[in-house]
């Protein structure tokens, strides 16, 4: 089950530098560039929890990625 975009771990994850290295290449691709677009943009958070959140909905192997954070 994906979390609600209101669950405080998304921002969590697109705001810290947190260690990816148990996530798989995808996840690890698709969060690293998230955060960039964060950073450069703060005001496009939740768009981009969004996005995250929609990628761990339509792939169940990154699931267990989730799990991790």
């Amino acid at each position: 089950m994906v979390p609600a975009a209101t669950d405080p771990r998304w921002q969590r994850v697109l705001t810290t530098e947190g260690d990816l290295s148990s996530a798989s290449l995808a996840t690890k691709i698709l969060i690293t560039r998230l955060r960039r677009e964060v950073r450069n943009a703060p005001a496009a958070i939740q768009e981009k929890i969004g996005e995250l959140r929609a990628y761990f909905e339509k792939n169940a192997f990154a699931q267990a990625d989730f799990a991790a954070f």
